[in-house]
């Protein structure tokens, strides 16, 4: 019974996160970013070219480039063709892919069982930057590169094809450098750990520069090597880059991996090769940098737990064998689980048309009324209805959105002033020239905003519509 109970776990472990990604995605759209992201990729289908697109609100003024031109044009498609639905059949489909990479990834260094409780453990890491966005695209790949790097470090190969992935990863997510970065880090590993002839650690060192390098040739421009550190200006006041709260679910799940791995590697005496405490470390750095980055380092330490588990399990192994030990998934393990993700892709396809079929967390009950403003009606918006409004309501200029990356420090500055009724608030938004505002109904700056006679003109989803006193409330 207990074979069989072992036997049976890694898979019902494996299908539980299936099940999951699918019951997230059957529900309507509600990530506040998907909202600007098929904006872009609506206005990037309508100019042809992956370069930058005007600026969609008079408040913006810093140049800035697309990080994310292919998935966001593929979602805009989706859209059109297929709706809201549709978009929530593509979140599942992208999760799936996810959870499915890191477990045959984890899989090629464990056994099903600790590679099993790694994907667990990496989920729950990822769990608060599973949306609907095309970061998952790089969650997918980050376990694919370090897998790659491992098997470098196993068998000396020379994995040429990392450049081009870089290359497409970089017409895909801002992520791509960190993915190009691990190459540089692995090589300094091989390097201080001198098991490399020189011949072959050049050629891999060519392999991590030339990641670099490639990225030049991406169509969007040269300035996609700069829209990584672009964030930095911004990066204070977007909750997400906040420094980790390592008492959130995410940051613990991360801990458990990092610590575990820490311990194993001491308790069994193997493993702690140059080039995976290298990464130890890194992920180390991402769980205490931002919560953005906690599922960054539960990524890239999850084939590093996976296989100091899986080295305790095999306890009466000797020798040296766990460092250069592989595993492969068989082709019925992964064949049966590719299935069971099909499967729940298409329960949620099903369930979409009755669940997904109109943006969730938005004021929609106030689109007509913002329907009857004036073309290029100026809107103090809440941070999260930036993009909504850039997406739903093209013809209005919100003064601000998760975007983020067009608008000044200073800009971004004034917003935090002025959501936290800080002194000079009122200075804040009467120079922004607004007439209206779309705030949160109990927040802090709606309450001020009233005081000072503005008023309501309409209310839905826990959002106000607020008129400028002066002005006429739109019918």
């Amino acid at each position: 019974m207990g074979e069989r109970a072992v036997r049976w776990a890694p898979p019902a472990l494996v299908l539980v996160l299936l099940g999951w990604i699918a019951a997230r995605a059957a529900r309507p759209i509600s990530d506040p970013d998907d909202w600007w992201h098929l904006r872009l990729g609506n206005d990037l289908i309508s100019q042809h070219s992956l370069s930058t697109p005007a600026h969609w609100s008079g408040y913006a003024t810093v140049d800035w480039v697309p990080t994310e031109p292919l998935p966001e044009i593929a979602a805009a498609y989706v859209d059109r063709w297929l709706g809201l639905p549709g978009l929530a059949v593509l979140y599942a489909a992208a999760g799936m892919v996810v959870v499915l990479t890191v477990h045959l990834t984890c899989r090629r260094f464990a056994a099903p069982l600790p590679s099993a409780l790694a994907t667990v453990l990496t989920v729950l890491a990822a769990s608060a930057s599973l949306t609907s966005r095309p970061q998952l695209i790089s969650f997918a790949l980050f376990p694919i590169v370090v897998s790659a790097w491992l098997r470098t470090e196993q068998d000396h190969r020379t994995r040429w094809w990392l450049v081009p992935l870089v290359w497409l990863w970089s017409l895909c997510h801002g992520f791509w450098f960190l993915g190009a970065g691990y190459g540089v880090l692995f090589v300094v590993g091989f390097a201080l750990s001198r098991a490399m002839s020189r011949p072959v650690l050049l050629r891999q060192a060519a392999v991590a520069i030339a990641s670099f390098a490639v990225v030049a040739l991406n169509p969007v421009g040269l300035g996609v090597l700069e829209a990584p550190l672009a964030v930095n200006s911004t990066a204070p006041y977007i909750e997400e880059w906040a420094r980790t709260d390592l008492t959130s679910p995410a940051a613990l799940g991360a801990l458990v991996m990092l610590v575990g791995t820490a311990g194993l590697w001491v308790a069994t005496r193997h493993g702690a090769t140059w080039p995976r405490v290298l990464v130890l470390v890194s992920a180390v750095f991402w769980t205490w940098y931002a919560a953005r980055t906690v599922a960054v380092a539960g990524l890239v330490v999850a084939p590093l737990f996976a296989a100091a588990l899986d080295r305790l399990v095999r306890a009466g192994t000797e020798g040296p064998a766990e460092a250069t030990a592989t595993h492969r998934p068989g082709r019925t393990e992964t064949a049966s689980l590719a299935a069971a993700a099909v499967v729940a892709v298409i329960a949620v396809a099903v369930l979409a048309p009755s669940t997904s079929d109109r943006p969730g967390d938005v004021p929609t009950g106030l689109d007509a009324t913002l329907d009857r403003l004036p073309p290029g009606t100026r809107v103090f918006n809440a941070y999260a209805l930036g993009g909504w409004i850039a997406w739903r309501h093209p013809d209005l200029e919100q003064y601000i959105d998760g975007l983020i990356t067009p608008y000044s420090e200073r800009h971004a500055h004034d917003y935090a002033i002025a959501a936290a009724t800080a002194p000079g608030w009122y200075r804040v938004v009467e120079s922004s020239g607004a007439q209206v505002a779309l705030l949160g109904e109990d927040s802090a700056l709606a309450a001020r905003l009233r005081d000072r006679g503005w008023v309501a003109g309409g209310t839905d989803a826990g959002y106000v519509l607020l008129v400028q006193p002066g002005d006429r409330a739109p019918a």
